[in-house]
């Protein structure tokens, strides 16, 4: 389970500051929000992949069909 801290915390003899978010198991997740330590979060959002969004390795936003313009 993933918390947050509210407070500062020692976690496996590592000091951890306000606003540091870990991963606990559940009981122990549990233990530390009902302490008021901490509160539940969701993990992190995986950063967005930097790679060319093409196969050929262009970047860049090209339409895939050609478009008309009126007459």
């Amino acid at each position: 389970m993933h918390i947050e801290l509210l407070k500062p915390h020692t976690h496996a003899g590592q000091r951890l500051a306000t606003g540091d978010r870990i991963e606990l198991n559940e009981a122990s997740a549990r233990w530390l929000i009902a302490q008021g330590v901490a509160r539940p979060v969701t993990p992190d959002a995986p950063t967005p992949s930097l790679k060319p969004s093409r196969r050929d390795g262009s970047a860049a936003a090209t339409p895939s069909t050609p478009t008309t313009t009126g007459d």
